[in-house]
């Protein structure tokens, strides 16, 4: 009996859509998939701070970086949305407004909000600002442009690769990441008594559970707590 030959293999059939960039996602090591830290990204310390603000002297864009670097501790913004800012957006009368409206165009959430700025933000701002325009009442444009094409805002991507290398010159690159200003913003303002709604909106969150996931319980707070009780 003649044996027949052996088939010819059939070619897998070529995965589209979400099948192929899942597939494609879990064939990379697992060092190099881009992973979101969202809220479980590491909360600075304040010696972080103060170590990542001393580094930050004597550097290329220092008052830029600074101004950038505060403006995500002092109001919690994503990104996304401090890089969407023009200087009209932060200016009022050739100061810088202690709030910002971000209009739902630049807001994940797509809609609009109101953000308290820090003092220190503020501050930081003034500073970059007066540095970079003569005169103030005159200034505009993106109010962090990108190097190659001044008109336009620096992209999300570089504002995140700025704040890696301050990080990585601190020494706490491995654990923080732009997200870690937002955290941070968020744990501080619970840790000084602010009402959970309050940093809720700040946040600019659609509920309170997605505002809960960043919180960091630390036993000696409930310590402290517990210990000013009396009966």
């Amino acid at each position: 009996m003649t044996r027949s030959p052996n088939p010819i293999p059939t070619p897998p059939r070529r995965r589209r859509g979400r099948s192929a960039a899942r597939a494609r996602q879990q064939a990379l090591p697992a060092r190099g998939r881009p992973r979101g830290t969202g809220g479980k990204a590491k909360e600075l310390t304040p010696e972080e701070i103060h170590r990542i603000d001393r580094l930050l002297e004597g550097t290329r864009h220092e008052k830029r970086n600074r101004a950038l670097f505060y403006l995500g501790l002092g109001t919690g913004m994503r990104i996304s949305e401090i890089v969407g800012l023009e200087v009209e957006d932060v200016l009022s009368r050739g100061r810088v407004r202690n709030r910002i409206v971000l209009e739902k165009h630049s807001t994940k959430s797509k809609r609009s909000r109101t953000v308290a700025v820090s003092r220190q933000a503020v501050q930081h701002l003034q500073t970059y600002l007066k540095a970079r325009f003569p005169t103030l009442s005159r200034a505009s444009g993106p109010l962090f442009p990108s190097q190659k094409k001044p008109k336009q805002p620096m992209s999300s991507t570089n504002a995140i690769l700025t704040l890696k290398r301050m990080f990585a010159a601190a020494g706490v690159a491995s654990k923080a990441s732009s997200h870690s200003l937002r955290r941070t913003h968020a744990n501080t303002l619970r840790r000084n008594g602010v009402d959970l709604k309050v940093i809720q909106e700040q946040l600019g969150h659609s509920s309170l559970a997605i505002t809960d996931r960043y919180f960091q319980v630390d036993p000696l707070e409930a310590q402290r707590a517990v210990e000013m009780l009396r009966f």
